[in-house]
């Protein structure tokens, strides 16, 4: 097994051992329990009509999936802030850097293992949370897969940025300033959002740049846009003050020079955090 793969099961192990798995799974659990309720009285409620039912829905399951995306947001954040930065402080890395190891390793080896984690949680509370609302209301987006693929997208960007931050901040810190930028990436969005509805250029400009300095935002309208029925999105772009400016409604996925973009932030990130790494002193 080549070290990268050994890192990585290890990170995977202490991850488990510290019991922040199990912690983000009691949360998933009450959160899906909470959305079963919620879905099973709108889709049974006698006080609104079938096509209200069938507008309402989706826009439940888009907010449900937005209380998971900071789930995941929050959960990257937390497994990879202590990552590097821990591990110095304690001499962990010392120890093992002084072995036939490159520090390169080290960092993808981490990466590989906090990835392996933040895309197992996406993918199973993304099916966890569609097969209840299916159960309970009958209702199924278009394309969850492609919608987990872009929650896990949006996890796997935070991470990345984590990891390098970790390889110079303190485990607190770090953290911080994961979420921060996390909430400081949406609430740019929310600002763009306004800017279209308001007809305001500056600040369509914000949410516009932010998605590109950080593309967490980005990624996830493009998880929003495969939650929605294509009936819904016809009956949103109709009706002119449901759909502009509305933060979690996305007309179009994200182009594919979006989606190239945000793979090049990904890999210069993650390269900038090997260099990081190799250049700090342990």
């Amino acid at each position: 097994m080549t070290p990268v793969l050994v890192i990585a099961r290890l990170t995977v192990r202490e991850a488990v051992r510290r019991k922040l798995v199990a912690v983000f799974l009691l949360i998933t659990v009450a959160m899906v329990s909470l959305s079963g309720w919620g879905f099973y009285r709108l889709s049974h409620s006698r006080t609104i009509t079938s096509g209200e039912v069938r507008l309402a829905l989706p826009q439940a399951l888009i907010l449900f999936m937005f209380m998971f995306s900071f789930v995941v947001a929050l959960s990257a954040s937390a497994i990879a802030s202590p990552a590097v930065s821990a591990e110095v402080e304690s001499g962990v890395l010392q120890t093992i850097v002084t072995r036939p190891v490159r520090r390169s390793q080290v960092i993808l080896g981490k990466w590989l293992g906090l990835a392996f984690l933040v895309a197992g949680y996406s993918f199973a509370v993304s099916a966890l949370e569609m097969a209840v609302v299916d159960w309970v209301s009958g209702f199924l987006p278009p394309d969850p897969v492609a919608a987990a693929l872009y929650l896990f997208a949006e996890g796997a960007v935070l991470l990345t940025l984590v990891l390098l931050v970790s390889t110079r901040l303190s485990a607190l810190a770090t953290g911080v300033v994961g979420v921060a930028l996390f909430g400081s990436a949406w609430l740019a969005g929310v600002v763009g959002a306004l800017g279209s509805t308001f007809h305001i250029s500056a600040l369509r400009t914000v949410g516009s740049v932010a998605r590109y300095v950080l593309p967490t935002d980005g990624l996830w309208h493009g998880a929003i846009y495969y939650l929605e029925p294509s009936a819904f999105i016809a009956q949103r772009v109709a009706d002119v003050t449901g759909s502009g400016g509305n933060p979690f409604f996305a007309v179009t996925p994200p182009s594919w020079q979006y989606l190239v973009w945000a793979a090049l932030w990904f890999l210069a990130v993650l390269g900038a955090g090997l260099v990081s790494f190799e250049r700090r002193e342990l």
